[in-house]
C-alpha cells in the first residue's frame, strides 16, 4: 500500500514538473537573412545590427555563408543596418516583427566606401516562404467588431486556422440556452 502511494505521488509530481514546459510559449521573434554583394556572392564577416524604438539593440556577424540570425527579439519596428569592409553601409527601417514571428531580410550591399549609406524603407508586406505556418496579429479593433455575446474571449479560438467556428458557436449557444432557461425542451 505504501508503494502505491509513493507511485501516485511520484507520477503526480512528475506530471506537475513537466506541465510547465507546455505553457512556455514566447512572443519573441527572429530576424535573419543573407548579406550579398551586387554579383550575388555572399559576404562573410559582415556586421549586422538591429535596433527597435525602445532601444533594444543586437549585433551579430555573418558566418562564412553570409547568413545571420538574431533571435529572442521582442515584437516591434526594427531598423537593420549592415556593413562590411569595402562596401557601403546598408540601412533598412520600419521592418515589422510580429509576436513569435520570423522576419527574413536579405541585404544586397553596394561596393563603395563605408561612409556612404544606402537607406531602404520597408513598406511592402513580406511573404513567408520558409515555412507553411500561418501567423496573424489580431488587433483590438477586430476583437471589438466581433459579434460575441458578452465578448467572451474563449470564442476567439474560432479565429484560429482550423477552428470550427459554427459548430463551436452552436454548441456554446445551446449550452447557454439550457443554463439560462432550465432544461431544454424539444419543440414539435
Amino acid at each position: 500500500m505504501k508503494n502505491a502511494y509513493r507511485t501516485v505521488a511520484l507520477v503526480f509530481f512528475m506530471s506537475l514538473a513537466s506541465s510547465g514546459a507546455l505553457f512556455a510559449q514566447s512572443d519573441l521573434g527572429t530576424i535573419s537573412g543573407f548579406i550579398k554583394d551586387p554579383s550575388g556572392a555572399t559576404v562573410p564577416n559582415a556586421k549586422v545590427t538591429v535596433r527597435n524604438n525602445t532601444a533594444v539593440e543586437r549585433q551579430v556577424v555573418t558566418n562564412d555563408s553570409g547568413y545571420y540570425a538574431i533571435t529572442n527579439l521582442p515584437p516591434g519596428l526594427y531598423t537593420l543596418s549592415a556593413e562590411a569592409p569595402g562596401f557601403q553601409k546598408f540601412q533598412s527601417t520600419d521592418n515589422k516583427l510580429d509576436p513569435s514571428g520570423h522576419l527574413s531580410i536579405d541585404v544586397t550591399v553596394s561596393v563603395g566606401s563605408a561612409t556612404q549609406i544606402v537607406q531602404v524603407m520597408a513598406s511592402t508586406a513580406t511573404l513567408q516562404t520558409e515555412s507553411s505556418t500561418v501567423q496573424e496579429l489580431i488587433t483590438r479593433q477586430q476583437i471589438d467588431s466581433l459579434e460575441l455575446n458578452g465578448r467572451n474571449p474563449i470564442w476567439l479560438a474560432a479565429l484560429a486556422p482550423g477552428g470550427r467556428r459554427w459548430r463551436t458557436l452552436t454548441l456554446v449557444l445551446r449550452r447557454a440556452r439550457r443554463t439560462s432557461t432550465g432544461p431544454a425542451t424539444r419543440r414539435t
